[in-house]
């Protein structure tokens, strides 16, 4: 979904794997795990060319990166919205823990490109066999 209102709660959902920078390593990257919270309006990050960002608090190390942020998700049903993806991780009180992540915020840009890109079928990538295919 896009151009949502910020300070809806989303859950968040990844497979954290790295240490925090204080050297704690409470992930192993293969136990999904989650956070739920209320996203805000991050900073941009102009190192990473990442302007329009959402931020929400999460203590999940790297490794989370490209995990969705789901709005009005059901549990019950499995279904929600997909909201944002985990782009960048912080520490924002520098105590040497990871306490937030950001996504791109999803506007009507966003929108627009994931238009032209359902358009554009790109084949199977796994065979029938399970192999991977590649195109020549």
């Amino acid at each position: 979904t896009w151009n949502q209102k910020i300070g809806q709660p989303v859950y968040a959902f990844g497979y954290p794997a790295s240490a925090h920078p204080d050297g704690d390593k409470p992930f192993t990257g293969v136990t999904p795990k989650w956070c739920y919270g209320k996203t805000f309006a991050a900073a941009p990050a102009a190192a990473f060319k990442a302007e329009a960002q959402i931020g929400l608090k999460c203590s999940m190390t790297a490794g989370s990166s490209g995990g969705p942020w789901i709005l009005k998700y059901s549990n019950t049903k499995r279904l929600g919205y997909i909201n944002g993806v985990t782009s960048l991780i912080g520490d924002a009180d520098a105590n040497g823990r990871i306490d937030f992540s950001t996504s791109a915020y999803f506007d009507s840009e966003t929108y627009a490109i994931y238009k032209a890109a359902a358009n554009l079928w790109s084949g199977k990538i796994v065979a029938a066999d399970g192999d991977f295919v590649t195109k020549a």
